[in-house]
């Protein structure tokens, strides 16, 4: 299980976990072509050529350099021991697409169905961080909030999940 996610789906946050999540800068390659580039990597558009299992949720976040927005996706587990980063395939050169690995954090996170649009994103991201401003254990991290997407483009807006989560101390 993947702890950042855990949080709201009634099971136990593993402690201490990791993962290894490939990314790409949304601005170098736009939205659709973003996500095309990480499907690209994982379906064998990578220097093995090796195909692997596509993984939810799709993380998107907005991110403090000038480069503004990423998106990444979570590698399969097989990928999370401490030397798969160097084990994993890696990105082709121009591609856009970095593997990182991300060690596990506490996150708040809050759950909703439908379409996860822009609107809908920024309604969520305040009623979330309205609730953190209320809670005397957990305070809102510096980081900024993340938003995850679990369904496939297809999914009926009744049958989709999301969250958006927020880093906490």
């Amino acid at each position: 299980p993947y702890s950042t996610c855990a949080v709201s789906m009634d099971k136990p946050r593993p402690t201490n976990s990791s993962n290894i999540d490939a990314k790409v800068q949304m601005p170098d390659i736009g939205g659709a072509s973003s996500f095309g580039a990480l499907a690209g990597y994982l379906f064998g558009k990578n220097d093995k050529s090796t195909a692997m299992k596509m993984t939810t949720p799709v993380f998107t976040s907005t991110i403090s350099d000038e480069n503004g927005k990423q998106m990444e996706f979570v590698l399969p587990s097989e990928y999370w021991n401490a030397n798969s980063l160097s084990e994993a395939p890696q990105p082709l050169s121009g591609s856009g697409v970095t593997l990182q690995q991300k060690e596990s954090e506490e996150r708040a996170v809050l759950l909703f169905g439908g379409y996860a649009s822009k609107k809908e994103v920024e309604k969520r991201k305040k009623e979330l961080a309205a609730a953190l401003s209320k809670d005397l254990e957990w305070k809102e991290g510096e980081e900024a909030p993340t938003v995850a997407q679990y369904n496939d483009p297809f999914t009926v807006p009744w049958r989709r999940v999301n969250e958006v989560s927020i880093k906490v101390v």
